[in-house]
């Protein structure tokens, strides 16, 4: 039996038709395959599949390492995903849904976050095993030329272009989260896509960005910057402000025909409840009166009790339902449970602030 490098190595023709194979497959038969959630089906049935691309083309195992060392990308991950290269003789059905995310992702190159939102990639089921979680991750490479190239275009230096395509980070969570390595147990990734599509812009000091639609109206009336914030370095008052300066000048310069009018950012870390447990001098709580923070929507109590909201506070260690076997190692942890004891939910709140 072949292996993936004997394919690698193997004529064109054999690999053309291997192409042609997986390009044969519908809908129906991927999702029989595959086991596809609804909204995995769903998403793929969306994407135009009349747009005029190549198709994907994979870097090389040397290739491949380099890239993802160049994404902060671990060691250990980088091992798993070479060792999870997806290819079209072996699995027509995976590089079915790898040829439409990147047409997808291609044809959505510079568009900003658009005003009914952005829903993300859908999970793929955990039986489709280490070619099925690392699929994304391979999609990211495909894809990545492109982006590089839309940047570059853009004006954007060459050391804020790499900074905004860190994945390591991504895929340091999904390991911490899931207990394995890839990307694609994560249902709605939001940030790969639209860091490949040139939407989304990293390490503009202590905060990550995105650039999005608004409407007041009738239909879309201007351009808003989203507010993301990144893991491990504190949330200092002045860094951020720096990082909001940073913004000012960066969107503007790259992006002059996208007159900005507002800063947004939805977060658990701008629920006001927070303040009773944590002191005025906290990051969380100074960080907070950066915003200001709209009122909830009807329907947001309810959404609260399905604990969207647990993960950030515990990670991978708050699976359990059971309040009592939850960690209580910080003040946050400690928080939450006592919160939830109350009878009380945590929300995840959105405010703004003018550009």
């Amino acid at each position: 039996m072949s292996t993936n490098r004997d394919l690698k190595t193997s004529s064109p023709l054999l690999r053309s038709t291997a192409s042609l194979a997986a390009e044969q497959l519908e809908i129906g038969d991927v999702a029989r395959q595959l086991s596809l959630s609804e909204r995995a089906v769903a998403w793929l049935q969306d994407i135009n599949r009349a747009v005029e691309l190549r198709g994907p083309i994979l870097p090389d195992d040397v290739e491949a390492e380099q890239l993802l060392t160049q994404l902060d990308v671990e060691p250990g991950d980088r091992a798993d995903t070479l060792a999870a290269r997806p290819d079209p003789h072996h699995h027509p059905a995976l590089w079915w849904v790898l040829d439409r995310i990147y047409r997808h992702t291609v044809d959505s190159m510079g568009a900003v976050v658009p005003i009914e939102g952005h829903a993300g990639w859908p999970a793929l089921p955990a039986r489709t095993g280490a070619v099925g979680r690392h699929l994304a991750v391979w999609a990211y490479l495909a894809v990545l030329p492109e982006v590089r190239r839309y940047h570059s275009v853009r004006g954007i230096p060459d050391e804020a272009s790499w900074a905004s395509l860190v994945l390591g980070d991504a895929m340091g969570a999904h390991r911490a989260v899931t207990g394995q390595s890839g990307l694609g147990l994560f249902d709605g990734l939001w940030g790969a896509p639209l860091q490949l599509r040139g939407a989304l812009y990293r390490r503009l000091g202590r905060l990550d960005y995105n650039r999005g639609a608004i409407s007041f109206s009738d239909g879309p009336c201007g351009y808003t910057i989203g507010v993301h914030i990144p893991g491990g370095a504190p949330l200092d008052s002045a860094a951020c402000e720096e990082s909001f300066n940073a913004a000012r000048e960066f969107f503007p310069r790259h992006f002059p025909e996208e007159p900005i009018a507002l800063f947004h950012c939805s977060s658990w870390l701008l629920d006001p409840q927070l303040a009773d447990y944590l002191p005025a001098s906290s990051n969380i709580v100074q960080f907070q009166r950066h915003f200001q923070i709209l009122p909830l929507a009807p329907g947001d109590e309810e959404a609260a009790r399905c604990e969207r909201v647990k993960e950030y506070f515990f990670g991978g260690s708050g699976n359990t339902p059971d309040l009592d076997e939850l960690p209580q190692d910080t003040t946050l942890q400690r928080a939450y449970v006592a919160h939830r004891r109350s009878g009380r939910y945590w929300h995840t709140r959105t405010g703004w602030r003018p550009f």
